[in-house]
């Protein structure tokens, strides 16, 4: 069951944000997304609607699978605590019409942790196809076209010179390989990083090569679950608090953390906030 006024639309636009994905297809309020599960791989099947959420696991634990859509939902954030502090702060047009925004996290760590590093210095269209001929690389094919997204083992085992050809560049390519082969061999626990502070997570995360502190809070944030995180440099979360705040200029990395300050211990829904600020309402 879902809260009062959940924001369907933002959900839909979150899960089909990526146009060139192989692992996810949204049709209507259909959702299907090829998904790693602890036991190899599945397919989970959701029904949309503005009240209930009908979940499907092809095979595998039901429990895993609960938590997998869970996350997808993001139903285990307080997303009214946040916006009663916006409005308390004076800034109720950052939640107007969408007290209920909430994160709708990766399906899983490792998918967090390519997106991070596959996603610097390009553009968002050129990372999605570069994630998806990754996939389609190293990943295990299905059904209808979907690929369940590779495994930290199956990543591990290819070579930069494997990763060229998809026009990766050798310095990402690399970056790609090790943070898999770290994960693969346990000298990288992802799933470890959720019992911790987020203070020794982000220190955990940050001497990983080819994550910096942009790369560490958004996999925090999207990945892992912690509340209070702010991807400092973001453009979309500068150019918002620009935009909300009335500033002459967009804030630098010392204005950002200054002026985020202030919607601690809820910095990481105040960024979704801002990602949203100034984009159209979804259909």
């Amino acid at each position: 069951m879902l809260p009062k006024g959940f924001l369907l639309g933002y959900l839909r636009r979150a899960l089909s944000r990526d146009i060139h994905s192989v692992t996810e297809r949204m049709v209507g309020n259909a959702y299907v997304s090829a998904v790693q599960l602890s036991d190899g791989p599945a397919l989970l099947t959701l029904e949309l609607s503005a009240e209930v959420i009908r979940a499907k696991i092809s095979r595998g634990a039901g429990a895993e699978a609960h938590a997998l859509v869970i996350g997808l939902l993001g139903q285990d954030e307080d997303a009214a605590a946040f916006s009663r502090l916006a409005k308390r702060l004076g800034l109720a047009r950052l939640v107007a019409g969408r007290t209920e925004l909430r994160i709708s996290r990766t399906p899983s760590v490792f998918d967090g942790v390519l997106w991070s590093i596959i996603g610097q210095q390009i553009n968002f269209t050129f990372a999605c196809l570069l994630k998806r001929r990754l996939i389609e690389r190293a990943g295990t094919s299905l059904v209808d076209g979907l690929y369940a997204p590779p495994t930290p083992a199956q990543v591990a085992a290819l070579e930069p010179s494997d990763l060229l050809p998809l026009q990766f560049s050798r310095q990402k390519a690399d970056y790609v390989i090790q943070t898999a082969r770290l994960i693969a061999s346990g000298k990288l626990d992802l799933e470890a990083l959720r019992t911790r502070s987020a203070t020794r997570a982000a220190r955990t995360l940050l001497e990983v090569r080819g994550l910096g502190p942009w790369s560490v809070n958004y996999l925090m944030m999207r990945s892992l679950g912690f509340p209070d995180c702010v991807p400092l440099g973001d453009t979309g979360v500068t150019s918002g608090l620009q935009s909300l705040l009335k500033l002459d200029v967009r804030p630098d990395v010392d204005a950002t953390r200054r002026l985020m300050a202030v919607f601690s211990p809820y910095r990481s829904l105040a960024t979704a906030h801002l990602w949203q600020f100034n984009q159209p309402l979804p259909t």
